[in-house]
Formats: structure tokens, sequence, C-alpha cells
């Protein structure tokens, strides 16, 4: 019996290196899309933790989805300190915190500055000391 390694031929060094470039590319063509839909994200939050009304449950589960997903796309296109600050986003809300507390309120906010800032300032990875800092700042742990 043949394994499927034995059955497939290797490609040739042009053709991957090809598709390589052109990985790249893509993923160079999404992160465009990438930092403006995150930015919109990013507003939306703001504007759900600064709304005045009563906050229910379904406020609740739309800040969290949101942050969810800036935390999951966030090391896709090597922003890593996106990933973990809306990280710590997801932990403060699942730890309870409504704006009607207002130290959750100032929290939130901080971490949503924070995101608008690796994203406008384009820090890639974890941002070395300067990331470091700013999650030592947002009593997030590394």
């Amino acid at each position: 019996m043949t394994s499927l390694r034995d059955r497939v031929r290797p490609l040739p060094a042009g053709v991957l290196a090809a598709m390589q470039k052109d990985a790249k590319s893509a993923i160079e063509d999404l992160r465009a899309t990438y930092l403006t839909v995150s930015r919109e994200q990013i507003a939306h939050l703001q504007q759900l933790i600064g709304r005045a009304a009563p906050h229910d449950e379904a406020w609740q589960t739309e800040i969290y989805r949101v942050a969810h997903d800036l935390k999951g796309q966030g090391s896709t296109f090597n922003y890593d300190l996106v990933t973990r600050i809306a990280a710590g986003l997801c932990h403060l809300i699942k730890d309870g915190g409504t704006c009607e507390d207002a130290k959750f309120a100032r929290r939130a906010i901080a971490h949503c500055q924070a995101l608008q800032v690796v994203l406008d300032k384009d820090i890639r990875g974890l941002g070395g000391e300067h990331g470091a800092a700013l999650l030592k700042i947002l009593s997030i742990e590394e």
C-alpha cells in the first residue's frame, strides 16, 4: 500500500514560489479591508459602551461578539496586540461588567482607545516594549 505522500508529486520550485507570492499578496490586499472593518468595529464598541440606555443581556452579548471578532482576526494580519487587547475586553465583559459601572466603562473605553492606537500606528506583532507597557497599563497579563 502506498501512502498519499508517495502518490503526490512535489511541486516545482517555481510553482511553489509563485503560490507563496500570491498568498502574501492576497493577505496584503485583505489587510486594508481588515483595518477598515476593525476601525468600524472599534467605533461600534465605543458607541455601545457610551450608550446611556439600560444595558441588558443583548447589549452585553453584542459587545462581546464584536470584541471576540477583533480578537480572532488580529493575529491573522500580524496584529497580535489587537488580539491580546480584545481578549482583555472579552474578559472584562465575561466578568459581568456593565457601563452602569463607571469603572468598567473607563476600562472598556481604555481598551477601545488602545485598539485604535495600535491600528493607527500600525503596530504589528506584540509591539515590543511599548506593547508590553500598554498591556500592563490595561492590566492584561502577558
